[in-house]
């Protein structure tokens, strides 16, 4: 999967502007060929903002407008979502190497131990929950 740090990376958002600025359409031309309802010109700008992503639907309409495999535009769309989500973490990351004042590299794995440990206290926790229950 691509990152943001990969020269060839393009968001979901600037990848549908070009696809629809390459194919000579306007906002509200596009919704007017995805003929749905809930779908205007607002949408459209909201998808190539990455502030909005489409639903199912709305990405079969553009899989047949533009003639791309909905799996493309789905695979593009989950590239985006991945990419920010781990631009998230790292800056969570950083804020608490920042407090802890260990390396980003410690607070990596100090949060591994937490969130690891934290599930094997919960699965054994539900293991005598369940004991009990039986009792």
């Amino acid at each position: 999967m691509k990152k943001k740090k990969d020269s060839n990376y393009i968001d979901f958002g600037q990848w549908l502007y070009e696809i629809r600025k390459r194919e000579g359409l306007t906002e509200d031309q596009l919704a007017d060929k995805i003929n749905m309802v809930n779908i205007q010109a607002i949408n459209i700008k909201k998808w190539e903002r990455d502030l909005e992503f489409p639903d199912l639907d709305a990405i079969y309409k553009l899989s047949e407008i533009y003639m791309i495999p909905s799996s493309e535009i789905i695979d593009k769309k989950q590239q985006t979502l991945q990419a920010g989500i781990e631009g998230i973490h790292m800056y969570i990351i950083r804020v608490l190497s920042l407090l802890m004042g260990i390396s980003i590299y410690g607070t990596i794995w100090f949060c591994r131990i937490v969130i690891y440990g934290t599930l094997i206290l919960v699965t054994i926790w539900f293991y005598l929950l369940t004991i009990n229950i039986r009792a």
